[in-house]
């Protein structure tokens, strides 16, 4: 085969070629393929919606109802996402270094330490495959209505504390979200850290840096770069996932829509604004999120 039946595995791009991309690029033609027409889009439907609500006196009223249940939805979710990366970050951590069997000569001391490890380590696995396995809605049901009454009863009779947080309270909305998402977003640490080069964490332990010194200095400053636009696109799904906890009775936008359409029949119109509501809190998230990816790109 001679060399020109052979295809090249990479060749210089044509000056030609380049030429009229970068043409096609600063023609109204180019503009037609490269403009984000989805978020054109998005924003017409956004300004007409807007201009439907302030100039209709039934669409403005429902607007003013699901104004409260716009602060409970951001204060849940945001709370609950918070308290989600603590969770998950000791977890992640947990995950991330797997049990192994004692060194020779460790003595009684590395046993036990051994033992310790694995214990915690299985401890988080379940937690991780048990919430991960079920669905939202039944966490938040097992939360509301089995764990928190059961722990206020326990606390009220050993100690007597009395906790004020009922299956409907924000509180227990706030525990099912953080947990369940503390298991997804643990996930999300542990592929982190594991991507870190092994001789940067030998590195760093050969200057002299205990395993806690390691983890602050050295692998969570890079771990968390890189999983930044994952994260923030759990914090988009957290939002709308905490339109779930409606069924809690909870005063969420979705709990609010759902009474008050229930009084008035006014289902389509209702809805309609929640559905922007939603959306426009999910769009802008998306976009901080592309904006954050786009800076903190990692080149692996």
């Amino acid at each position: 085969m001679t060399s020109s039946d052979s295809k090249p595995s990479s060749s210089p791009a044509d000056p030609a070629e380049v030429t009229q991309s970068s043409h096609l690029h600063a023609t109204p033609l180019g503009f037609l393929y490269t403009a984000p027409w989805w978020l054109i889009v998005l924003m017409i439907l956004g300004i007409a919606t807007i201009a439907l609500i302030t100039s209709n006196e039934l669409y403005g009223r429902i607007f003013d109802q699901l104004k409260e249940g716009i602060a409970m939805t951001l204060g849940v979710s945001a709370i609950a996402y918070l308290s989600a990366l603590c969770i998950g970050l000791l977890v992640g951590l947990i995950r991330s270094n797997s049990p192994a069997p004692p060194k020779p000569g460790s003595g009684i001391k590395g046993v036990i330490s051994g033992a310790l490890h694995t214990l915690i380590y299985n401890v988080a696995t379940l937690y991780v495959s048990v919430l991960r396995g079920l669905p939202i809605l039944v966490v938040l049901l097992i939360v509301a209505f089995v764990l928190v009454p059961l722990i206020r009863d326990g606390l009220t009779s050993a100690f007597g504390i009395e906790l004020d947080i009922r299956g409907s309270s924000p509180e227990s909305a706030i525990i099912a979200l953080a947990f369940t998402y503390g298991a997804f977003v643990s996930e999300t640490f542990r592929a982190g850290i594991q991507s870190i080069g092994r001789g940067q964490i030998e590195a760093a332990r050969s200057l002299g840096m205990n395993y806690f010194q390691t983890v602050r200095y050295v692998i969570l400053p890079q771990a968390i770069r890189r999983i930044l636009p994952p994260l923030g696109n759990d914090m988009v799904s957290m939002v709308k996932d905490s339109s779930l906890v409606a069924i809690l009775g909870v005063r969420d936008i979705t709990q609010i829509a759902k009474t008050s359409s229930g009084r008035s029949f006014r289902y389509l119109e209702t809805y309609l604004v929640v559905a922007v509501i939603y959306l426009t809190m999910t769009v802008i998230g998306s976009l901080i999120v592309r904006y954050i990816e786009r800076k903190t790109k990692v080149d692996h």
